[in-house]
């Protein structure tokens, strides 16, 4: 082992007899004897590096995945496709593992994403811009709201099982330019974006076309906006990045300063109607960058049950960027597969 491996997997002293002590120890035999441990160990510098003052959201996001390229980011339940032999109809069916993608791949996508997004030529979106997601948590909702970073647009997170007379009023507020949506909350936020006068662009993520189900939401979905008079695109967020791959490469946004307002959240509106809690930038940063939980002690792994739309789902993700850890999402929003 190199001088510079040992200290990237060195495990800070503690007071012999103590609790931490005792997991010091275990964790420096783990590391020692267990390549996979040592392997997802966080580096010091690059924690380090991604907490310098003065840095905007996407050159700290920037820092975490360059400095651990190679690692495993996010994870979701692979699946595979099946057919009723009576219906004819094909579903997804879980298997028992997960599949993962890459700093470096995740990144890539949040750069062709923003490439597609910022050169339309049609309807290009603009630093400023809202960008309302509708969804639970997973790997292609985190990539739009890292799209919505590099950009510099406003993401706002709304509540997946929210009832349409929820939904439509913020839309009506935030007026976004782009809705993104997952395939299974489509018919909510078609419905809750009819009268929509802001809508250009409307991206499904978590969208497989070979499941009947979610080809036959999407074709609904354009003939709704259609016959609505809506000149919104609808299009698959696989598509977006396909179509980015081949497009100059968009500069990481950081004009203005970091007191832009960067995200907006909204209560559940279960008193009263539904309230938006205004994020600059830098708070957003600072959700990336917390101390709150350590982050050089010992690898992280994260299991996220928790929806986007809540704090509480999105200060794990933080602590795993920070770590080179590794986020795993859950498939389903009512806990049944947390297990």
């Amino acid at each position: 082992m190199t001088g510079d491996a040992r200290h990237e997997n060195s495990v800070s002293p503690a007071p012999k007899g103590s609790l931490e002590a005792h997991v010091a120890q275990h964790l420096g035999e783990l590391c020692a004897n267990d390549e996979q441990i040592r392997a997802a160990m966080p580096k010091p510098d690059v924690v380090e590096a991604g907490r310098r003052p003065g840095l905007r959201l996407t050159q700290v996001l920037q820092t975490f995945v360059e400095g651990y390229a190679d690692r495993p980011a996010l994870g979701w339940r692979a699946r595979t496709l099946t057919t009723d032999p009576k219906t004819g109809r094909t579903t997804s069916w879980l298997l028992p593992r997960f599949e993962t993608i890459s700093y470096r791949e995740l990144w890539a996508n949040v750069r062709a994403a923003a490439a597609a997004w910022r050169r339309d030529p049609d309807h290009p979106v603009a630093p400023g811009d809202f960008v309302a997601t509708v969804g639970f948590a997973s790997p292609d909702y985190l990539t739009i709201d890292l799209v919505a970073g590099y950009l510099g647009l406003v993401a706002v997170p709304l509540q997946h099982n929210a009832p349409v007379s929820r939904v439509r009023p913020i839309i009506d507020e935030v007026e976004p330019t782009v809705l993104a949506v997952s395939a299974a909350y489509l018919d909510l936020a078609i419905e809750s974006a009819l009268d929509s006068q802001s809508v250009r662009r409307v991206v499904v993520f978590d969208y497989q076309p070979e499941v009947d189900d979610h080809r036959e939401g999407l074709e609904r979905a354009r003939a709704r906006l259609q016959s609505a008079g809506m000149p919104a695109i609808v299009e698959t967020l696989g598509e977006v990045i396909d179509r980015g791959r081949s497009l100059p490469p968009e500069p990481i946004y950081t004009d203005g300063d970091d007191q832009r307002l960067a995200m907006i959240l909204y209560t559940s509106g279960s008193t009263g109607l539904p309230k938006g809690a205004m994020y600059t930038e830098d708070m957003v940063s600072r959700i990336w960058t917390s101390d709150a939980m350590p982050t050089d002690e010992a690898p992280v792994v994260n299991v996220n049950f928790m929806p986007l739309n809540h704090l509480g789902g999105r200060i794990p993700l933080g602590t795993s960027f920070q770590a080179g850890g590794t986020s795993f999402f859950v498939p389903e929003s009512d806990l049944s597969t947390l297990f």
